[in-house]
This record gives structure tokens, sequence and C-alpha cells, in this order.
């Protein structure tokens, strides 16, 4: 009788991700030092796999620019140039290739940022329409809905559990189905083995539509698949990186927006506390209990104070445009 064979794990692939350059994302009013976003370069040019000059699909980036500005979809772009003259001509699926970019609001040089998920208002009825409403699936299973791994598989929240308040702030039970639309309600949630939640969970990725196209064909609407965040998921991208996501409920696209802004808004953190002055869009409450959103200037000292220990600040009410 023979013995049982031993195989070695299997290689780990090359960290290519790591060794390219980043795309830097820049706010007009402030110095080109004080960088807005950066996207690793995970997508290549076109989409079409065998391309080799990576970049970042424009609409990922563009829609991201837009909620940090407060949900500004309709009167903003991205510029090659500070001034805004240099507007980028990619189309919105195409892919960005160059090391920066300016993020521009149209009328305000110096537009406030949403510095934390907790103080951004979920756009009722005003997401970008490229978000398109997602596809009856009949399929549905309970398998992982990136890997379509039967084992360890548990339930991921979209909105995250931890965001309870902000979720009942924001109505978003209105998305929700069933006779509870909480937090918890199906819609929310999304199958995904242990390791790959775990990921989500770290902000390693998201979960965006996007336009593949096939030679001359295009196929639409667009796909709601997997997108890379960070440059520590190197050995994600290989594999997880543009895989059509399975197990979506059809009304969970409110639920993915809210997902998205809240690992973009984690990353505009280190912006918020850079230590200079910043216009910033908060959340108040008012003398009787209601809910505002105020453009306040805060200094470097009080946003440190309010976004690095996580309390707040007092900024005082001004002008976009203030110095």
């Amino acid at each position: 009788m023979r013995a049982p064979e031993s195989h070695l794990p299997p290689v780990r692939p090359f960290p290519e991700l790591q060794a390219r350059e980043n795309i830097l994302i820049r706010h007009p009013g402030y110095p080109t030092q004080d960088l807005l976003l950066i996207f690793p370069r995970v997508d290549s040019e076109a989409l079409v796999p065998d391309h080799h000059d990576y970049g970042v699909h424009h609409g990922t980036v563009l829609v991201a620019c837009q909620i940090t500005a407060g949900n500004a979809f309709t009167n903003s772009y991205l510029s090659l140039d500070k001034e805004g003259q240099q507007r980028v001509q990619t189309p919105l699926h195409g892919v960005l290739t160059e090391h920066e970019y300016y993020f521009i609001v149209e009328g305000y040089p110096l537009y406030p940022i949403v510095p934390s998920f907790q103080d951004w208002e979920f756009p009722h009825h005003r997401i970008p329409e490229w978000w398109h409403p997602l596809h009856h699936n009949p399929n549905v299973t309970m398998a992982c809905g990136v890997t379509n791994s039967s084992y360890a598989v548990e339930e991921a929240h979209l909105v995250p559990e931890e965001e309870r308040a902000w979720y009942s702030d924001n109505e978003m039970e209105f998305y929700g189905w069933g006779p509870l639309r909480d937090i918890d309600n199906k819609t929310n949630r999304l199958p995904l083995r242990s390791d790959i939640r775990t990921v989500f969970d770290n902000r390693w990725f998201v979960i965006v539509p996007k336009v593949f196209t096939t030679g001359s064909s295009i196929q639409q609407p667009p796909e709601y698949v997997t997108h890379i965040m960070v440059g520590e998921a190197w050995e994600l991208w290989p594999t997880h990186h543009n895989t059509v996501v399975q197990s979506l409920h059809r009304c969970s696209r409110e639920y993915l927006f809210a997902r998205f802004a809240w690992t973009i808004l984690f990353q505009v953190r280190m912006f918020v506390i850079g230590g200079r002055h910043r216009h910033v869009i908060r959340r108040v409450t008012t003398a009787d209990e209601e809910r505002e959103y105020k453009v306040q200037y805060c200094s470097g000292e009080e946003l440190e104070e309010a976004y690095g220990i996580l309390e707040s600040c007092e900024g005082s009410d001004t002008d976009m445009e203030e110095e």
C-alpha cells in the first residue's frame, strides 16, 4: 500500500498591486500635499483583462469624491489641473491612468468635506442613475456571494451593525424587506465566507456597478462587482477584483451605496485630521432635537479632537469660500 502524498500550500502571488504607483485625488482649495483620497491601480485600460496599463474605474472614483463633498452629484467632475480647465474626458466606465487628479465642484473652490460617515446624509432619491437597480436573481443561495463557497459562510451586513443609529436617523428602513425593516433585514445582508467577510468589514473592498466591454460588445446594465480599495489586498486582487457578486437582494442598491460611503469616508479621515483648518459638513442636533447638516470651519486642533478620538468639535459656521 502506498503512503499518502503530501503537497505544499499554493504559491503566493507576486505582490504586483503594491508595486504600482497609487492614483492621488486632490482638493483644489488646499495645498497639494493634502491628499483627499488614494486609489490603487486595480483596473486595466478599458477593463480588458489582457491590457496591462493599470488605473482605476472612473465612475467609482467620481462617486467617491462626490460623496466626500456632501453628495455633489450634479455639479462636479475630475480635472487634470487645479483650476478645473482640463476636465477628464475618460468615459464614466473607462479607466483613469494619470498619477493625480483634482476633484472640482463648480463654483466652490473651497467646497466642504464630510468628515465621517456619521456626518453623512443619505441621498434619498438622488443616487446617480448609473448605480442601476439590481435585477431579480432567482438563484439566490446561501453560498458566499464572492467565492461561491458553501463552507464557513457568515451573513455580512451591508450597512454595518455598529451603524444602527445612523441607519435609524437616515430612515434606511424605507429600503428594507419583510415585517421588520431594521438593520438586520435580509435586504441589508449578504452571505460571505468568513475570511472574505473579515476583509469586507476591514474596508478592503466595496461592491460597485461597472460596465464591461468584450471587443466591441457592451453588456448593459452595469454588473455589481467587487472593487479592491487598498494595496494591502494584493493577495485578493488577482482572483477577487471585478468579481460579479452573487446572492444580492434585488432591493439592496441603497444599502450597497451606503456601504460604499462608509468605506470611502473612513479614508477621508486622514485629510480631515491633517492639522489644517477645514470646511466640513457636520451633523448637528438643534434645541428641539431636529437633525441638521451645517457647513462649519474647524481648526486642525478641533478636527483632531473631534475625529481623532471620535468626539465632537464646535466649529463656527462660515461661508464655503472663506480662506
